[in-house]
């Protein structure tokens, strides 16, 4: 449990500390988002390396404006990741019922598509 824990912080450490020194507006080191490229369209994640540079580097606002759906996402990613890796036992089970319940899982059915139109319609 606890290497696994341990890989994973040291692989987002790393994407966090590769996106703080290289802007991805300068740098290309990670792959472009083919369905942008395809379509012409914004995903649910794009501007994502974007918003990590520039809230790695201490620009909040900067960050939001490149994408304000991951602020959410980010909050569910660490509960989930939380629940898969540090939490055992009664706490895990009630993080995880949270979690993976039907409520959030609803919600992230529906604001995810949601975003995915509403970014590309009023380009944002």
């Amino acid at each position: 449990m606890r290497l696994r824990l341990s890989i994973f912080l040291a692989a987002v450490a790393a994407v966090v500390l590769i996106l703080r020194r290289f802007n991805p507006m300068e740098y290309q080191l990670f792959p472009p988002c083919l369905f942008h490229r395809l379509t012409g369209l914004n995903c649910p994640g794009c501007g994502m390396q974007r918003f990590v540079h520039a809230l790695s580097n201490g620009h909040p606002i900067e960050a939001v404006g490149y994408n304000a759906f991951l602020p959410l996402v980010g909050i569910y990613v660490m509960l989930f990741a939380l629940e898969r890796l540090v939490l055992t036992g009664t706490a895990q089970q009630r993080l995880r019922s949270f979690v993976e319940g039907r409520t959030m899982t609803l919600s992230l059915a529906v604001s995810v598509p949601t975003w995915f139109v509403l970014r590309n319609l009023l380009g944002i």
